[in-house]
């Protein structure tokens, strides 16, 4: 049996935008030519232990304010060496393995769609290399410095680069960010150098601030995903 639910696949993803306080009047901002700073050894280390985490098996959880007073709370586990991912949010269940891509609402049917049959623009795209969204927050520090012997404290630039993917939350990368300033984080790890914590907040100019926060464990020990009894997504999905 086939379904042709859209809303039974495709995860909405929240936009958050902050205006720009430029009036049509003003003239076009001059792009700065003064390079940027070379990074601290603090802000090379973190960014180093934020990769080496996101290469291993590990669990992730993610308890996160969203914009309209929304609150998104969840757990999972991701392997992006065996192509393996699963969560559950409390609205969305998903499970990837490989190419093949199973979603459902709690308690609903799982639905099972071939990601390498989708077109490039597809809302479904999924993006296994970064599937918690530690690489693109990784890229989007601008500063850090060590505050404590396993604590990390810094600003980054919570907007989507070119609107490719969404990043944040962390563990549940659903919020696109547009216009948003840079903003603070706290990241720590363990006496390994595993990241076990990150904690941000966000600080939007038309609603309260957005605190979100993700927990990482077991990181290095293999993942269990299994398959689950799906049927199929609708040829529709695919043309």
């Amino acid at each position: 049996m086939k379904t042709g639910f859209a809303h039974t696949l495709v995860a909405a993803a929240l936009v958050l935008v902050t205006a720009c306080n430029f009036s049509p009047t003003d003239p076009d901002p001059v792009p700065s030519t003064k390079p940027a700073p070379s990074p601290t050894q603090d802000e090379v280390d973190l960014v180093a232990a934020l990769r080496r985490t996101q290469r291993v098996p590990h669990h992730f959880a993610v308890d996160a304010d969203l914009p309209k007073d929304e609150h998104l709370t969840g757990s999972g586990e991701f392997d992006v060496t065996e192509q393996l991912y699963a969560s559950s949010t409390g609205t969305l269940d998903r499970v990837v393995i490989g190419s093949d891509y199973y979603q459902r609402d709690p308690g609903a049917r799982w639905v099972h769609v071939d990601l390498e049959r989708l077109k490039e623009d597809s809302k479904l795209h999924f993006g296994m290399a970064d599937a918690t969204g530690l690489l693109q927050f990784a890229d989007a520090i601008t500063e850090a410095h060590k505050t404590g012997p396993n604590t990390y404290s810094g600003r980054f630039q919570p907007d989507t680069e070119d609107f490719k993917e969404p990043f944040l939350p962390i563990g549940a990368p659903s919020l696109w960010s547009i216009g948003m300033r840079v903003s603070p984080f706290t990241v720590t790890v363990d006496a390994k150098g595993w990241v076990i914590e990150v904690s941000m907040e966000l600080t939007p100019t038309d609603s309260p601030t957005l605190r979100m926060e993700a927990t990482l464990s077991a990181q290095g020990q293999p993942v269990s995903v299994e398959k689950p009894t799906a049927q199929e997504a609708d040829e529709a999905f695919y043309k």
